[in-house]
């Protein structure tokens, strides 16, 4: 009995000490390297072009592509319920729900201009227009649709002039 209690123990031991020695291991996948490409052509180095100088920085961002898109969708439904709680607090004048309500929505769904939109507005409404502006600018950094695009230049005149 005594020297099977001896065996147990010693197994345990020696579990304990492997799975302490493979927490220290450090295991990793080496890296694997993309084939060699095979040139079918030379390769030309293209001269490098001048910088154009950097652009005042209170100019408000365009959009990456030419045309916005027509109607997008970008809110999940809990962002979207979110912002129409917000909607609700903003008409009740409580900005300051409004703008914990909206954070969280960008949580969500950071890609929403829409929300960026509502956001700026109740930052303006508390006459905080740097934060506005700030928002606006990066409500316009996401492509919004021409609708969208309008009501953010609008508000970005609105915050400039407050400032």
């Amino acid at each position: 009995m005594n020297q099977a209690k001896q065996i147990i123990h010693s197994a345990a031991l020696a579990i304990c000490c492997v799975s302490m020695a493979a927490c220290g291991t450090k295991y990793s996948r080496a890296p694997v390297a993309p084939p060699a490409p095979t040139p079918t052509q030379p390769v030309v180095e293209t001269p490098l072009l001048p910088v154009a100088p950097e652009e005042p920085a209170v100019q408000l961002i365009q959009p990456t592509t030419s045309t916005p898109p027509v109607d997008a969708v970008r809110s999940l439904p809990a962002a979207i319920a979110l912002r129409n709680q917000a909607a609700s607090a903003t008409e009740a004048l409580n900005h300051q729900r409004a703008i914990g309500l909206l954070e969280r929505a960008i949580r969500i769904s950071p890609d929403d201009p829409r929300t960026y939109q509502d956001l700026a507005g109740n930052h303006l409404a508390m006459n905080r227009p740097a934060q506005a502006l700030d928002l606006v600018r990066r409500g316009l950094s996401l492509n919004p649709t021409a609708g969208q695009r309008q009501s953010l230049l609008d508000l970005a005149e609105r915050c400039r002039a407050l400032l």
